[in-house]
């Protein structure tokens, strides 16, 4: 429910790095359900038990992504770590594979390094935004 207050609480603006991530942390996360699926349709991963399995936990991961996407857009301290770490992973786990693996590692480094540059960094602060002072508001006695 919004209150007076929330109301009267200034909005923090999003920087310019932080809508760019997004759209970064956005393009790198269609590609990657996109070749998740790719690649299970095509049979070119693992079969069987460990396959189904391995799909669902890709799909799992991407739905965090997307979470922390979303969330990264509100100002989440907690989205910018979990997408710098779920990035770092998958780096980890295709640095060998070239390709579209390279793209987007260059794509979540770049995504990741504008999270945390000077400009955007306030955005992810919790009370960046300064309260009115009781002191100076009219009821105060």
């Amino acid at each position: 429910m919004t209150t007076t207050d929330d109301l009267r609480r200034p909005r923090r603006r999003r920087p310019r790095a932080v809508t760019t991530a997004v759209v970064l942390w956005a393009v790198w996360l269609v590609v990657g359900v996109v070749s998740t699926v790719v690649v299970s349709v095509s049979g070119w991963g693992l079969t069987g038990a460990a396959g189904v399995l391995t799909i669902v936990l890709s799909l799992v991961v991407w739905a965090v992504v997307a979470a922390a996407v979303v969330l990264l857009l509100r100002g989440s301290p907690v989205a910018r770590i979990v997408l710098v770490a779920v990035a770092a992973l998958r780096a980890v786990m295709s640095i060998t594979d070239g390709g579209v693996s390279t793209a987007l590692i260059a794509l979540s480094v770049v995504a990741a390094v504008l999270l945390f540059v000077p400009s955007a960094r306030p955005f992810f602060r919790r009370g960046d935004v300064p309260e009115p002072s009781r002191a100076s508001s009219p009821d105060a006695s």
